[in-house]
């Protein structure tokens, strides 16, 4: 592992009796703003603002319904195609920038793409190259990276990034075009089952076979991409969907019961009291930060500054923690080994990853 012993420079001052006779320190991160030197209870967890270690840790249910005010460039009866409903669905979810290979079957899209006054397209050279520059861009800004290509051979060169991302928990949206639907299945010209080929490399995939599910479907895409574990969503739309002229309803319910149901929830005022007593009563210990604090590190710094608890980090999650110790610059196999030396005299480590729990030594 690398980037695995402590880093923080408060983590140097770090002292056994320091924490561990220390109550109020531990009670101070219970409120992040400001400080509250009240005693740690159930009560005080569960009406505190919660950390936001993990999007997941808000209602998922909250997260369904909220939408911000959005000035669509179309009437509101306008009929228009499919295509532009796709793309002023991108614009509603908040995205800015595509990256986006032109194609055949996906022509339509890009047509559309030049008449947003919203989403700037970055043209690569290579559909694979789109789709690595739109992981890191998800890597880089914690929003969700969009990219798109034809049908074929362009869907397919998308397979390395989208199983790359699935693995890293990397959120990311691809838009494939497809043959007409009256095509599908009959071999035709640059016809690939992209949905077949990506089921295993995905969180989900969609094939759009009613131009009226356009904006449900984009909808549950970017929902799906940034909750629980983040990962990669690919919609794929046939020729003929883009084409068709439609007049959208915004208001569509999302239909994942299945996917919600299993969603974490907020943790338990009974369960924040044991990882606290659990914390309380360890006398040497170290967050084991993962990739699941990249877009919480202000939280996690906030964290580390009240407790003083000395922190390393997995491979994924370099970066959500600020490094200021020269002897980081090693190789992975000796930071490995360094930490397998923090393994022998830490009695709990608090692991501050996605799927958020508690080992013990």
């Amino acid at each position: 592992m690398a980037a695995a012993t402590p880093t923080s420079s408060s983590s140097t001052a770090w002292k056994r009796s320091s924490f561990s006779n220390s109550p109020k320190l531990l009670s101070r991160f219970t409120v992040p703003f400001p400080h509250n030197p009240q005693k740690l209870t159930a009560g005080v967890i569960s009406h505190r603002h919660p950390l936001q270690i993990s999007n997941v840790l808000s209602s998922p249910r909250e997260q369904v319904h909220h939408e911000e005010t959005f000035v669509s460039r179309f009437a509101p009866d306008e009929p228009r195609k499919g295509s532009d409903v796709l793309v002023e669905a991108l614009e509603r979810e908040g995205v800015t920038d595509v990256f986006a290979y032109p194609g055949g079957a996906s022509m339509e899209i890009h047509q559309a793409l030049t008449r947003s006054k919203i989403i700037r397209n970055v043209l690569p050279r290579h559909e694979q190259g789109g789709v690595f520059a739109a992981e890191g861009y998800a890597r880089a800004s914690g929003l969700p990276g969009v990219c798109i290509a034809t049908s074929g051979p362009g869907a397919t060169n998308l397979v390395s990034g989208l199983a790359d991302a699935l693995l890293d928990s990397v959120p990311l949206v691809a838009i494939t075009g497809q043959v007409p639907r009256r095509m599908i299945g009959t071999d035709a010209f640059q016809e690939t089952p992209i949905v077949e080929v990506t089921r295993s490399i995905t969180k989900h995939n969609y094939l759009v076979l009613d131009v009226e599910d356009i904006p449900r479907v984009v909808k549950e895409a970017f929902f799906i991409a940034r909750s629980g574990r983040p990962g990669p969503v690919l919609i794929d739309v046939p020729k003929d969907i883009q084409q068709q002229m439609v007049v959208p309803n915004w208001n569509q319910p999302m239909r994942l019961a299945g996917y919600l149901s299993r969603l974490p929830r907020p943790p338990s005022p009974m369960l924040l009291e044991q990882i606290v007593r659990l914390i309380s009563e360890s006398k040497k210990p170290v967050l084991y930060v993962g990739g699941g604090c990249l877009n919480s590190s202000e939280e996690l710094r906030r964290f580390v500054e009240l407790t003083g608890i000395p922190v390393a980090s997995t491979l994924m999650g370099l970066g959500s923690y600020p490094v200021l110790m020269r002897n980081l610059r090693c190789k992975c196999w000796e930071c490995m080994g360094l930490f397998m030396r923090i393994m022998q005299w830490t009695r709990v480590i608090c692991c501050l990853h996605l799927e958020s729990g508690l080992m013990t030594v």
